[in-house]
């Protein structure tokens, strides 16, 4: 058997295979537990196909409360930045597509270091920038999770490598934070 890095994983190889299912189940864990507050922010464009992944992540898990919330950030996330710090996390999780070089899907943990710039997203403010500016005002650690987009081009819908990734984070998600 082919042992996949626990930080790349393609999505639609873990729809259809447990092991896989395990190590993304795993990646998310190490940064996710229900005893901390964790903050979940989706960021993208809905009307840009594969850039949807994030906000479509966060719209499922709108009805999160206690110790994790989530966030929709869309295109603008630096417009909840004030909301974050209310909540004040332990943990802030971004999703967002992204450009890993990888089949399209694949999830993988991105240093929020390495986003630079309007290379990354297509967001108002560099994410970099935010991420910091968060980490510095709450205290929280910061992950971003990344998943790989085919496809942004505008006025299309999600591939089904992409919608098979944002279920699968949907669904471990739900149960890391002891909510399904």
């Amino acid at each position: 058997m082919n042992e996949i890095p626990a930080n790349e994983i393609p999505a639609n190889e873990i729809r259809t295979n447990g092991i896989q299912m395990n190590d993304i189940r795993k990646l998310l864990a190490a940064a996710i537990s229900p005893e901390q507050k964790t903050a979940i922010l989706g960021c993208g464009s809905i009307l840009r196909g594969d850039d949807a992944a994030g906000c479509r992540i966060a719209e499922r898990l709108s009805d999160l409360d206690g110790n994790a919330k989530a966030f929709y950030g869309g295109n603008a996330p630096e417009n909840l930045t004030g909301e974050i710090k209310r909540f004040c996390p332990d943990m802030l999780l971004v999703i967002d597509a992204a450009g890993l070089e990888q089949p399209p899907g694949t999830v993988a943990f991105v240093p929020p270091e390495s986003v630079s710039g309007a290379t990354f997203s297509t967001h108002m403010l560099p994410l970099n920038v935010m991420l910091n500016y968060l980490q510095r005002e709450t205290g929280c650690g910061v992950r971003l999770l990344g998943i790989q987009a085919a496809s942004l081009a505008s006025g299309t819908e999600m591939t089904p490598a992409v919608n098979a990734a944002v279920d699968m984070i949907v669904s471990v998600l739900l149960e890391l934070l002891g909510k399904q």
